[in-house]
């Protein structure tokens, strides 16, 4: 074995190392999360599994729509010189697939998809048929905070002085409601980063677990309410948020006739129904404190800003609208957003702590290999 030889087939070894054991302590952790969710005997098991399937199919569809991408883009880096033929898309695909298989076995492609459908799907369960049945009794005092941060008036008043219109209004909810996109195509893009994205892949993808659960398993148990728009009808009589909601019920209408304009309003009666279902539902459950849009949203910034600066400072000012939006449609107290992203950016930290750990087994055997002697003949 020449020493160039040795060296490849060990910096191969290190990345399938690394990448092994970041899907195998990612995917115990979730593994985790999914049966004790599922034993729980408030979920129903049929539901439970549906709800599973389609999240599981969304993923790999997903997975193969960014892959599809993915291999444009290859061809195109991969275009011929003038004068030259083009490559052929299967000898391309083809040494794609040696080099994934060489590296890491897969594993790099197969945990971010696996990850995203057994975090979505015992989180739809737990917030619907566990934390359900917690009271919402943080409403109050968060109210009254929301009140103190923003100088003695509820937030969505703070928001709707400063801009509040049918526009403004319409494109706060498209822009809140678009947030599924980075939420969702953000761990399929996970899959396809290089070797060279070890850190970035496994820190983004192991804050992405540390929001669900931490955030909205662990903490929101702690602190369950329902925020404003839910207000009135979960908690209690609140006069300010029984205006919040008949003024944005206004805009809609406003906005078209018979309005049906706005996601929000959509969502939130869908939420509501949804308590009384006996099975479970996509995106079902109530739970304001903390929020997992907004901490999500950070996430994608703190992301973003590793790949580019530029990038990164337009999905904070997303992630800034995001939480502008959240009180100003209802959803959340100004609170549950700064709490979220605190603990985010805290999140991200231990996971890129964690990140380098997972490779440091590799990096030490790497360092201590005997060195191969070229071969003589």
């Amino acid at each position: 074995m020449t020493g160039s030889t040795f060296e490849t087939a060990t910096g191969r070894r290190m990345t399938e190392f690394r990448e092994a054991r970041a899907a195998f302590w990612g995917f115990l952790v979730t593994a985790v999360y999914f049966v004790i969710v599922f034993a729980n005997d408030r979920v129903p098991t049929e539901s439970f599994f549906a709800l599973f399937r389609n999240y599981l199919t969304a993923a790999f569809a997903l997975l193969f729509a960014v892959g599809v991408f993915g291999l444009v883009f290859l061809l195109w880096k991969n275009r011929p010189k003038k004068g030259q033929e083009a490559p052929s898309p299967l000898i391309v695909i083809r040494d794609w697939a040696e080099e994934e298989w060489t590296e890491h076995r897969f594993i790099r492609i197969l945990w971010p998809p696996m990850l995203f459908a057994m975090l979505i799907t015992a989180f739809n369960a737990y917030k619907q048929k566990i934390l359900a049945t917690q009271p919402f009794a943080h409403d109050p005092w968060l109210a009254e905070a929301d009140r103190w941060m923003f100088f003695g008036q509820d937030g969505w008043i703070w928001f709707h002085d400063w801009f509040g219109s049918p526009t403004a209004t319409l494109l706060i909810d498209l822009s809140y409601h678009a947030w599924f996109v980075p939420m969702s195509i953000g761990v399929i893009v996970c899959a396809f980063l290089g070797a060279n994205s070890y850190r970035l892949r496994t820190q983004y993808l192991l804050t992405y677990l540390f929001v669900w659960i931490g955030l909205g398993t662990f903490l929101a148990f702690l602190l369950p309410s329902a925020g404003p728009c839910f207000y009135n009808p979960l908690v209690g009589p609140h006069e300010s948020y029984a205006d919040l909601m008949a003024i944005i019920r206004a805009h809609d209408e406003m906005l078209g006739a018979g309005g049906g304009n706005l996601t929000a309003l959509h969502s939130m009666d869908g939420l509501l129904r949804a308590r009384d279902a006996e099975g479970l539902v996509i995106g079902g459950g109530i739970s304001a404190m903390p929020s997992v849009h907004n901490a999500l949203a950070v996430l994608f910034a703190l992301g973003a800003y590793r790949i580019n600066r530029t990038f990164g400072y337009i999905m904070a000012a997303y992630a800034a609208l995001i939480w502008v939006g959240s009180v100003y449609l209802g959803w959340h107290y100004g609170s549950d957003g700064i709490v979220s992203a605190i603990a985010v950016v805290i999140f991200w930290k231990v996971a890129g702590r964690i990140a380098d750990a997972l490779d440091r087994p590799a990096a030490e055997r790497a360092r201590v290999a005997p060195v191969a002697q070229p071969e003589i003949g």
